[in-house]
């Protein structure tokens, strides 16, 4: 019996009209619909970065079910040492924010930020913000439990990004 989870998307922010080839991590680690192979009350383990004028890639480690992990790179990836934000089984995302828009000619995601609960001792962690830390773009947020990224991106950029998220707690405490 295949093991579903509700998931809702968000809208995409972003260069959303580039012609590069889009992802999409529900689909193609969560298996979403036909599955669901992520653990879903923490399914990403850590997420690397690399870029300052942009965040120019992203290495998103899920957690799988069975505890095992899976990376998915999305534009330039992000070398050994990358900042990065680690979470622990215990941790899931509940709030994204950034910032998309035109930096020197190219439409991009600027820069991205992380809130995180602690589903054993109920603590928020905030992340460093990654990328463009002015605040002269438009900003974007999410929230609700992170459980995939999808997007578009090129070997140098991370252009787009809509996220899956929880369309139903992932656990007893969740409402």
């Amino acid at each position: 019996m295949p093991d579903l989870q509700r998931v809702v998307l968000t809208a995409a922010v972003g260069d959303t009209t580039s012609t590069v080839a889009s992802f999409n991590d529900a689909t193609t680690v969560a298996q979403f619909p036909f599955d669901f192979e992520l653990d879903k009350k923490s399914p990403i383990k850590q997420i690397d970065f690399t870029g300052s004028d942009y965040v120019t890639g992203i290495r998103v480690t899920y957690r799988t079910k069975d505890g095992a992990s899976v990376a998915q790179v999305h534009g330039k990836a992000p070398p050994d040492g990358s900042p990065n934000v680690k979470l622990t089984s215990d941790e899931i995302f509940t709030v994204v924010t950034g910032r998309a828009g035109t930096f020197n000619g190219v439409n991009a995601i600027l820069s991205l930020q992380f809130v995180s609960i602690n589903r054993a001792t109920g603590d928020l962690k905030t992340s460093d913000v990654f990328g463009n830390k002015s605040k002269d773009y438009p900003l974007f947020y999410s929230a609700g439990p992170l459980l995939a990224f999808l997007g578009k991106s090129s070997n140098q950029y991370l252009l787009s990004l809509s996220f899956a998220l929880a369309g139903e707690p992932v656990d007893a405490f969740g409402v």
